[in-house]
């Protein structure tokens, strides 16, 4: 007879094969709401045809196809209630179904060895795929949130390790720089995630966090939100558009996380997503009862 914590491990694995699929497959409402609406106001015949052509690529999901070939290394954020049961198996639970899923789905292997240029074949290897774990306190709940992150918009992710003195109004200019730099690469219109202070490791892990925030949804400090929209205005004068093409929009939106710094140092993390921001979340509680799923 199976004990509850292998029931339980047993839901977790059918969640986490659902919601990688989901991620892969599906585009989030608030996405998808974003481009019918961007798609009804646009003038330009060039950009509606782009448009239409990523509309019809959101619908993918129907037939189980992932939206991207490039089906990026998987991010796995853990919020753990302390009183949750399982607390020190995640690792070989997430690789276990990382494995299965790769063959399953499929996904593209994606994960290579930075000595040998090997690839496993099984998007699992050294630390990877990332699991990011937050302990919630008072908690019997598990919410795992999975973010397929792809290659190219990686790509031009940066860190900027400015002066102290002039750190903070320096660093909306050196964005734009990098986004103006990197043109149609990430496949724009693009979401940004920035971390704000904070050492070198921690701004980056804000920056990626900062993107698990739903588009549309501003910081709760007005000075961070106002920072937010000033970015966003800034990105979309650059006139890179869709897929690089040009146009009116090249940031759908831009995310700020922070954290305190050390006086003599100012950090700031920046990752960038393309347009096709796949992401998807379970919530159950330690009965296995299932709380949400998106």
């Amino acid at each position: 007879m199976e004990s509850k914590i292998e029931i339980l491990e047993k839901k977790i694995i059918d969640l986490l094969k659902k919601s990688i699929k989901q991620a892969v497959t599906t585009i989030p409402e608030d996405i998808l709401d974003f481009f019918k609406i961007l798609y009804e106001e646009e003038d330009n015949e060039i950009n509606q045809t782009q448009l239409q052509l990523i509309l019809e690529n959101f619908q993918c999901g129907s037939r189980g196809i992932p939206l991207c070939q490039d089906t990026g290394i998987l991010n796995f954020y853990i919020k753990l209630g302390n009183q949750f049961p399982i607390i020190s198996s995640f690792r070989n639970i997430i690789d276990k179904v990382v494995q299965e899923v790769t063959t399953d789905i499929p996904l593209r292997s994606n994960s290579v060895d930075p000595i040998t240029n090997k690839n496993t074949g099984t998007n699992i290897g050294a630390n990877s795929p990332p699991i990011f774990i937050e302990i919630i306190e008072n908690s019997n709940d598990l919410e795992i949130i999975i973010l397929p992150k792809g290659g190219g918009a990686e790509n031009i992710s940066k860190l900027f390790m400015l002066d102290p003195i002039n750190g903070l109004e320096r660093f909306p200019l050196m964005i734009k720089e990098l986004i103006q730099k990197a043109g149609g690469k990430p496949c724009p219109p693009i979401i940004l995630g920035v971390g704000l202070g904070g050492d070198a490791s921690n701004s980056m892990i804000l920056a990626k966090k900062a993107l698990l925030r739903p588009i549309g949804v501003r910081h709760e400090r007005q000075d961070v939100a106002e920072l937010e929209l000033k970015i966003i205005n800034s990105l979309n004068e650059l006139n890179i558009g869709i897929m690089g093409l040009g146009g009116k929009i090249t940031c759908i939106d831009v995310h700020i996380e922070l954290s305190m710094r050390h006086p003599a140092s100012f950090p700031v993390g920046v990752i960038v997503q393309c347009y096709c921001h796949r992401i998807a979340s379970f919530k159950i509680n330690k009965e296995g009862e299932l709380i949400y799923e998106a």
